[in-house]
């Protein structure tokens, strides 16, 4: 265990759980709670990164890294009772790619599915006061690609994919928690997320397109795009608020939330923004998916999420379309301006 922040906010609520802790939207959510004041408890394999780290050092406010693997009874158990948690976000999960699937399809229903089943049992156990499950967008497998808007009343999720079928099993456990002994849980379904602190973390395969286009361009490498990219792009500080507001909503009115921004840009109009901060890159479109050097994991573009639940009922206001998220992207990489040097993944980053 490492302890980090002591002293300096007052604790108006017991301390907030997130699994996954080291993760990219974990620490998103982790740099916006301690800004509230809030106590966090990251739970996570490994240690973030030393910029993590240090950033989070700099917030003040008060957290603690337990390391553990949420498969773990004993572990799960342990951060639960040692530090009183009286809310969790589950975000532990295996962002698995097809070459993943065929490679460990167990390890990604055991830390995915099991390890959920471990957390809410601790939850129950603890007696927290909310547990917010982590979704995907993934969840609407096939169907999501024939809706104007996918909604979370009327889409029918059809997963397609072991990671996909996992998340959505998780949905379903946790709901059924809830069913079955009263614990207040909430699905929020996470569309297709970038922004600060994404990177390779070793179970992450599924890197977003906005941060694979500026990596390329940083690198002084042109892009080569499958098409467009037409999509509700996520900026990852928009869905840490949101989660948040889901966490803290009195007395929200459904089970599942679509997180997502309300609007829809493409990479091409990223790579042209790109453009005009790295004068030597550019792009092109790719002859053959073969050819593409930034991958949208599809061959074809999800409709785009409604997210009038979450504006309605939990008053979630996004603060980044695309030029916001753009230039706030920029920022974050002048002040960490060597987070992606080398393979920057989340194993060389220890110490």
């Amino acid at each position: 265990m490492i302890l980090k922040g002591e002293n300096l906010n007052v604790k108006f609520f017991m301390p907030i759980l997130i699994t996954g802790g080291s993760g990219f939207i974990a620490v998103n959510l982790a740099e916006a709670l301690l800004k509230l004041g809030e106590e966090v408890v990251l739970f996570s394999r490994h240690s973030p990164p030393k910029d993590v780290r240090r950033f989070l050092d700099s917030l003040g406010g008060r957290y603690q890294i337990v390391l553990g693997d949420v498969r773990s009874r004993e572990r799960v158990e342990g951060a639960f009772r040692d530090f009183q948690v009286d809310r969790v976000f589950h975000a532990a999960v295996i962002t698995a790619d097809a070459e993943r699937e065929r490679r460990d399809s167990r390890s990604i229903i055991e830390v995915n599915l099991l390890g959920t089943i471990e957390v809410l049992e601790a939850a129950r156990r603890n007696n927290v006061r909310r547990f917010v499950y982590l979704s995907s967008s993934s969840v609407y497998g096939e169907n999501a690609f024939d809706s104007e808007y996918l909604d979370e009343g009327s889409t029918i999720p059809i997963p397609d994919t072991l990671y996909a079928i996992t998340k959505y099993a998780g949905e379903k456990a946790g709901l059924r928690f809830k069913e079955l002994w009263g614990m207040d849980v909430i699905a929020a379904r996470v569309g297709t997320v970038f922004g600060p602190w994404e990177r390779n973390t070793g179970v992450r395969d599924t890197l977003s397109a906005p941060m694979q286009a500026t990596q390329l361009a940083m690198r002084g490498k042109d892009a080569i795009l499958p098409r467009e990219g037409r999509r509700d792009w996520a900026y990852s500080r928009d869905v840490a608020d949101a989660l948040i507001g889901v966490l803290n909503a009195n007395l929200p009115h459904y089970e599942v939330y679509n997180i997502g921004p309300g609007v829809v840009w493409t990479i091409e109009a990223w790579c042209k923004k790109l453009m005009e901060v790295y004068p030597r890159f550019s792009y092109s479109f790719a002859i053959s998916q073969e050819e593409a050097n930034v991958s949208y994991y599809s061959p074809r573009d999800r409709a785009p999420f409604s997210i009038e639940r979450v504006v309605e009922d939990i008053g979630f206001r996004p603060r980044f379309g695309f030029q916001e998220a753009f230039s706030d992207y920029m920022e974050w990489i002048k002040q960490f301006p060597d987070f992606w040097k080398g393979n920057y993944d989340h194993y060389n980053q220890q110490g």
